[in-house]
């Protein structure tokens, strides 16, 4: 299996050759001119080789300690440079065992990147899935559908759930249980990029293609090449990104911004969204001929309120991890905490379950070995998930109610939209679509 190489090479002459030559080998390559450039591309991957010019780049340091933080298992070695004296002790002395020459670089950079990739099939066997913890049968039910998904190859994959239910967590497995294990995994948050950049973002860019870009850019579909790209969100894609996105998928080819040759798609394309797509394809915010070639096959994630004692599972795991993490005893629950965790409904899933238990571990005492209050005051277990309405005065306009739902929201949420959403259960387009809606009714209303 082919790795991901992360190149950085000024001269564009050696760059192209070693680009080349590690293609010829089926390798996957990100090159970048600078330091700089690289360190942006790094938030889309991990690499697993990294060869690197040793220059007096500012950004260098930089981009070594991001490739140690995101990729731990990425091997760096230094490329030495042209000129000798100074320069060149500054390369021996960052990495004295892992120096190459320019003279013969190409072929140096596939010999080592063929060991690294024996070295990891070797390993592969051993290497476990992202863990989805879970002794519920739901769990059991989800993760046994992951397993003969990935081993099956659909195209496409759609996975669905309440935010906060692990579908990061789910895209992992997919891609870690098959047969492009070995290749990238690049993730693609279709919530935080702006839309004005997500084109851009994701099938990168040539030079000119707008008035900033000087030089060619990767795109994330292309990052993702041999592997899985997972596009977490995608509810919020705007309408005209769907139809381009359809398009990519349809013909399995795509075209960088200003590019004129196209480049074949090599990617298991993994999507994930806590809407309901198939409302959002009925209100027309969603094109239906893009939600049927996405929904090819759905894994659908349980709320953490329907598993059980999974509950008390992930607690003690989480807890545990930050309390090590932050050298303090507690690993478990008094019993009255265990019952209070069980009965709580965990609107936000495993996500809040985690924060919950981080703040858990900041507030016991050190030498404590376990929690004696589950600190879920004011967090009380809603009696159903109800909301109780008084027609005893007559009819009430359905308008009104929705407008005091999405206003309670929005200042529990102390006018933060993502995070009213998320206790909503929407997508952040969703609700400002709905916020706009009432606003405009009310100034019909006003001017009637």
């Amino acid at each position: 299996m082919g790795l991901t190489v992360l190149l950085v090479e000024p001269d564009h002459r050696l760059r192209d050759e070693v680009r080349g030559a590690l293609k010829g080998a089926d390798h996957a390559v990100w090159a970048f001119a600078g330091a700089a450039d690289a360190l942006e591309g790094l938030a889309a991957g991990e690499p697993d080789l990294a060869l690197l010019a040793s220059t007096e780049d500012p950004a260098l340091d930089a981009l070594v300690a991001g490739i140690r933080s995101a990729a731990p298992r990425c091997q760096v070695v230094w490329i030495a440079p042209a000129a000798g004296g100074e320069v060149e002790d500054l390369a021996a002395a960052r990495s004295p065992r892992g120096l190459f020459s320019r003279a013969g670089l190409p072929d140096r950079a596939v010999g080592l990147a063929g060991r690294i990739a024996e070295r990891r099939a070797r390993t592969q066997a051993l290497r476990p899935a992202p863990e989805m913890l879970g002794t519920s049968v739901a769990m059991e039910t989800v993760r046994d559908l992951i397993d003969r998904v990935a081993a099956g190859g659909a195209p496409t994959v759609l996975i669905t759930g309440e935010s906060g239910t692990g579908k990061e967590v789910a895209a992992g497995r997919l891609h870690a249980r098959g047969p492009r294990a070995e290749g990238p995994f690049v993730e693609v948050d279709c919530a935080s990029i702006p839309a004005e950049l997500m084109e851009g973002t994701l099938f990168g860019h040539e030079p000119g293609a707008f008035t900033d870009a000087r030089e060619t850019r990767i795109g994330l579909l292309e990052l993702g090449q041999g592997g899985t790209v997972f596009l977490d969100e995608i509810g919020e894609l705007e309408p005209g990104l769907q139809a381009k996105l359809l398009r990519v998928l349809d013909s399995r080819r795509f075209r960088r911004l200003g590019g004129s040759e196209e480049i074949e798609l090599d990617v298991h394309l993994v999507a994930a969204t806590n809407r309901d797509l198939a409302a959002e394809v009925e209100r027309g915010a969603f094109r239906a001929d893009l939600y049927y070639r996405l929904d090819v096959v759905r894994v659908e994630l349980p709320p953490l309120r329907e598993r059980g004692e999974d509950v008390l599972l992930l607690a003690r795991r989480f807890l545990g991890d930050a309390a090590r993490r932050l050298g303090k005893a507690a690993r478990g629950f008094a019993p009255g905490v265990e019952e209070e965790l069980l009965r709580h409904r965990w609107p936000g899933n495993v996500r809040e379950l985690r924060n919950h238990m981080e703040r858990l571990a900041l507030a016991v005492d050190p030498d404590a070995e376990r929690v004696e209050d589950a600190g879920l005051e004011g967090r009380a277990p809603r009696e159903e998930d109800r909301i109780h309405v008084d027609f005893s005065a007559g009819p009430i306009r359905f308008e009104t109610i929705e407008r005091r739902v999405l206003e309670e929201a929005m200042r529990a949420a102390e006018g933060n939209v993502s995070e009213a959403a998320r206790l909503l259960g929407l997508g952040r387009g969703a609700l400002r679509y709905r916020l706009q809606r009432l606003e405009e009714a009310g100034e019909e209303q006003d001017a009637a």
